[in-house]
């Protein structure tokens, strides 16, 4: 009798074991996948100078920058979204363009095999809309749609600050994109052989590019170390079902940030 109460106790702390395992494990898979879609964004390093009227302090905040883009309308036929915001006619088609930028990237996410979106409908989550507002939860916890809403939302800051009372629209003066095949790419805006500050601002542009660069090896490099971390140490444990599972993660789970023990 006793005996057969210890086994029972057993085979519950078994079933225990093995949906924790089941669990984490699927936690390491979602780890390992957006790691892979941050890899992907970390391999080109591009550095815009240009000069605005104003620069603001706001945070990004998913939902709100998501409303924001949403209200832009993309039909030509459509102005009064400029017209209460007394916003230029040059400047409607660059709006435009961010709400179809909007579009362009939610299409990325459903044609996506591995995304838990891959068979929702095509059409964008209206905000407004209650009954749309699971699948719009849904799309913002998506880090690869979070990422490039975030892109998105820089550059609406950036033709924010323009000066809205005029038709002159910000322009990027110098541009130099690096990639990891070691090409490297500089354009310069035809109005900078004319600009009276042309050397301030190719200085300035210098330095950014030194920066960013300092800056982009040393995520190269931490991203790297992670992937190494986790190679290294992808022997993990044996549970009592014969899973491996990476002590990495583990330690990650508990919120361990000691990657080199």
């Amino acid at each position: 009798m006793v005996l057969k109460k210890h086994t029972e106790i057993e085979k519950v702390k078994k079933g225990k074991v093995e949906k924790e395992i089941d669990r984490l494990q699927e936690r390491f898979k979602e780890f390992i996948q957006s790691l892979g879609d941050v890899m992907n964004d970390i391999t080109t390093l591009e550095v815009n100078t240009m000069i605005v009227a104003q620069i603001t302090g706001s945070k990004f905040i998913p939902e709100e920058a998501y409303q924001q883009i949403y209200e832009i309308p993309i039909s030509e036929m459509d102005n009064r979204y400029f017209v209460d915001r007394q916003i230029p006619p040059a400047l409607y088609p660059r709006y435009r363009n961010l709400r179809k930028k909007l579009g362009w990237e939610y299409c990325q996410v459903l044609q996506d095999p591995s995304s838990d979106m891959f068979d929702l409908q095509e059409r964008l989550p209206n905000p407004g809309d209650p009954k749309d507002q699971k699948e719009l939860q849904k799309l913002l916890d998506n880090g690869k749609f979070l990422r490039g809403l975030r892109k998105i939302m820089e550059l609406k800051t950036a033709i924010d600050s323009t000066d809205l009372q005029s038709e002159t629209t910000d322009i990027i003066y110098a541009q130099t994109i690096m990639q990891l095949d070691g090409d490297i790419i500089n354009r310069y805006h035809e109005q900078l052989l004319t600009n009276d500050f042309r050397q301030t601002i190719i200085s300035i542009h210098s330095e950014g590019v030194s920066s960013g660069e300092q800056q982009w090896r040393r995520v190269l490099y931490f991203m790297v170390s992670i992937v190494q971390n986790i190679i290294q140490r992808s022997a993990g444990i044996q549970g009592s079902t014969g899973i491996d599972l990476p002590t990495f993660y583990l330690d990650a789970d508990r919120g361990d940030r000691g990657f080199g023990r």
